[in-house]
């Protein structure tokens, strides 16, 4: 049985799988109705065997479930076991018998791990459970090769530094003709990658070899995907670790090839063997997410180390992040993931600074600081990493350590909302629901909503039917 029982009324059955699905992706055991029952077995016997077996019982407080005596009885067998962690989806007074239990408020709770009220959940769960998660939900970055942290948006523009003006126009017209790549990792690899790819290649295969690197690479920014293979087959058979890395990027990702892992994964470890740091950063991503190969974290956490080592920025951030879920470790190690993820920031990486803000924040690992926290969000944020900058405006709009500043607050949101940041656009709409830096404005807010919803915030649909409501009741003005 699972460790973990959630208990909710029926009509809450989308926020019951939302939750279910972000617990799950950290690592937690969780069970639900609709999946943890077998096939020929008795309904209530499922259920009552569940919630006696699990370490502790979700409640997912709402109107509907104050009339549910299903939840009710299963809050009060949770509660007299010791065992019950409530949650409330909506504003409304707890049942009697149960108001005295600390309970998380995820009223308009969009799926953000690292909100306040989701970390207490996630605390109690863990001293019920008696164990943290597995990983702290880290996602394959598709586009990027990043190991991504939860509910990660990466930016859509990137600070392409260190290259010669022309290089930057080039890459930027190939990002822009390649919406498919637009995350940060495109730009990094076709960026920072075309000079690791010069500066590593140079002295690993002929004369020849190294021009059909470049021809190939140039063909490849001009999106010459069939021209430019035989180049870099060229490349990679004289020796070349940058040109088989990118050999296994246009396999893995269908740039004029027909998409193959196992392809891919074989042409990337050549150029990891030749010492390519790209390449050995998509070792680590390939071996992390079984992409062509074995799933294996020990082995890509290796990889990633030997990528950071080479000095590829990326590699740490990643070697980070895994260390953090403690992936390819024996149990999360904060300090070095620290570590890392300074290596990666001082190399300008936004999201390693981002990373930096949620740690010193939620004190994970680490005593809690939130002027570190601060200061590495607007370092992030300055350098244009959305969720550092929605998670700067939430620090302003509530408060939290800083001098409350709705125009502050609202400056960030946008700013992140800009990027397609969807948490960040529910909040523009939010600010405007309530009139809050701006004037009151509903029809704004509810085009802002329904701009968040396409993007995938949950919290937004919640929040559109009230203002719809607000709407439909308003008294029109007379004339």
């Amino acid at each position: 049985m699972a460790d973990i029982f959630i208990s909710y009324a029926r009509e809450d059955e989308p926020t019951a799988v939302h939750l279910r699905d972000v617990l799950a992706g950290q690592g937690w055991d969780v069970w639900r109705d609709r999946e943890g029952i077998l096939t020929g077995t008795s309904w209530e016997k499922a259920i009552e065997d569940a919630l006696n077996a699990a370490k502790c019982v979700i409640v997912v407080w709402s109107r509907s479930a104050l009339t549910s005596h299903f939840v009710r009885d299963e809050a009060s067998v949770a509660r007299n076991a010791n065992k019950l962690v409530p949650v409330q989806i909506e504003s409304l007074d707890i049942p009697l018998g149960f108001r005295g239990i600390q309970t998380a408020n995820l009223v308009g709770w969009s799926g953000d791990v690292d909100d306040p009220e989701f970390r207490k959940l996630i605390r109690a769960l863990a001293e019920r459970v008696g164990a943290r998660p597995k990983a702290d939900a880290p996602a394959a970055g598709e586009d990027t090769n990043i190991v991504e942290r939860p509910k990660l948006v990466l930016p859509q523009h990137v600070d392409l530094r260190r290259r010669a003006a022309t290089d930057a126009a080039r890459v930027k017209q190939w990002l822009l003709a390649k919406p498919v790549l637009l995350a940060l990792g495109a730009a990094v690899v076709f960026g920072t990658g075309f000079l690791l790819a010069r500066q590593q290649g140079a002295g690993s295969e002929s004369l020849a070899g190294h021009d059909a690197l470049e021809q190939g690479l140039k063909l490849m920014l001009e999106n010459k995907y069939a021209d430019a293979e035989p180049l870099l087959e060229k490349s990679a058979s004289a020796g070349s670790g940058a040109a088989a890395f990118y050999l296994g990027r246009m396999y893995r990702d269908g740039l004029g090839v027909k998409k193959d892992d196992a392809k891919a994964f074989a042409f990337v470890e050549r150029g990891a063997l030749h010492g390519n740091a790209l390449a050995e950063n998509s070792m680590g991503f390939h071996l992390g997410y079984g992409r062509g190969t074995k799933q294996d974290d020990a082995r890509a956490l290796g990889w990633y180390f030997r990528s950071a080592d080479h000095g590829y920025a990326i590699g740490a951030y990643n070697a980070g992040s895994m260390l953090e879920a403690g992936r390819g470790v024996r149990q999360s190690d904060i300090p070095r993931a620290i570590d890392y993820y300074r290596r990666a920031a001082d190399e300008g990486i936004a999201l390693a600074g981002n990373a930096l803000g949620n740690l010193y924040r939620t004190g994970r690992g680490i005593p809690t600081d939130m002027g570190q926290a601060i200061y590495w969000y607007r370092w992030a944020a300055d350098r244009g990493e959305p969720n550092a900058q929605n998670q700067l405006g939430y620090i302003y709009a509530n408060g939290q350590g800083l001098a409350q500043d709705d125009a502050r607050a609202l400056e960030l949101y946008r700013r992140a909302a800009d990027q397609n940041h969807a948490n960040a656009v529910n909040n523009v709409a939010y600010f405007y629901e309530f009139g809050r830096a701006v004037p009151a404005d509903l029809h704004t807010a509810a085009a802002m909503y329904q701009r968040a919803i396409q993007l995938g915030d949950k919290a937004a649909t919640i929040n559109l039917g009230r203002v719809q409501e607000k709407l439909r009741t308003a008294v029109p003005l007379r004339r």
